[in-house]
């Protein structure tokens, strides 16, 4: 894993695919987890699940 700071507010991170699947497959358990915790801040679910839903559409074809 590679992580790169471009700009005050932008970052490049070079990972091989299987520390992606594991990131990704993290995330997702944090949302099952939060979906289930009334106490869980919305705004944080709102935003990984589009975080998630932008994942999902740029994968590329055949990366599962």
């Amino acid at each position: 894993m590679k992580l790169e700071r471009l700009r005050d507010n932008a970052v490049r991170l070079t990972l091989t695919n299987v520390e992606l699947t594991a990131l990704v497959a993290a995330a997702r358990m944090a949302g099952d987890a939060m979906e289930r915790d009334e106490g869980a801040p919305r705004e944080l679910l709102d935003v990984l699940n589009r975080v998630l839903a932008d994942y999902d559409s740029a994968r590329l074809p055949g990366a599962e």
